[in-house]
């Protein structure tokens, strides 16, 4: 599986085989002399996913996670991702599922909660904050999930945020296609 970093900075490569992730850097520069041509990529290096069989990868919404589906070993390893250097770190994080082969990540906002911090998120579309420096590379272990207390008004709205954003998202690449 090969994917990309929303930065477009990043290539991510499974090795299946190898039981890695390669990744390489996209050459931001336009080639003058002795640096290689814009997108062009270099290689940052080979990282161990902490399972067998790689099928498949996937950064949480901000981009500072990448979490990894190892098929074989039945489990999910998640790892902090630097987006200077390109280099991950395992987290300590991992999850035994049956056969994991594909990573979805959706970001979570708890609706129901008097916090001040929710509220922000929710104004903003579901955009998350980057972590601070100085934080712990940890990911929750748990979710709790409360299906009883979403109503249809809550799906419709939701629905109708994902419509946006999709939108938004169908802008950015046209944008982005012209450039190319």
């Amino acid at each position: 599986m090969t994917g990309v970093h929303q930065s477009g900075r990043h290539v991510i490569v499974s090795n299946r085989g190898h039981e890695s992730l390669t990744i390489f850097r996209v050459k931001q520069c336009c080639g003058s002399k002795g640096k290689a041509m814009r997108g062009t990529l270099a290689q940052v290096g080979f990282f161990h996913t902490r399972g067998e069989t790689p099928r498949h990868f996937q950064f949480d919404h901000s981009g500072q996670f990448l979490i990894v589906a190892n098929q074989d070993s039945d489990t999910i390893a998640v790892f902090s991702f630097c987006l200077t250097s390109g280099k991950i770190k395992y987290t300590g994080n991992e999850y035994h599922i049956p056969s994991p082969n594909f990573i979805c990540c959706c970001p979570m906002v708890d609706r129901y909660s008097d916090d001040d911090d929710n509220q922000a998120y929710e104004k903003v579309g579901y955009t998350v904050p980057a972590v601070e420096d100085n934080v712990s590379s940890t990911v929750p272990s748990s979710v709790v999930i409360d299906p009883t207390k979403k109503n249809s008004l809550d799906f419709q709205s939701e629905l109708e945020l994902a419509r946006k954003e999709i939108g938004e998202l169908k802008k950015q690449l046209s944008q982005l296609s012209r450039e190319t």
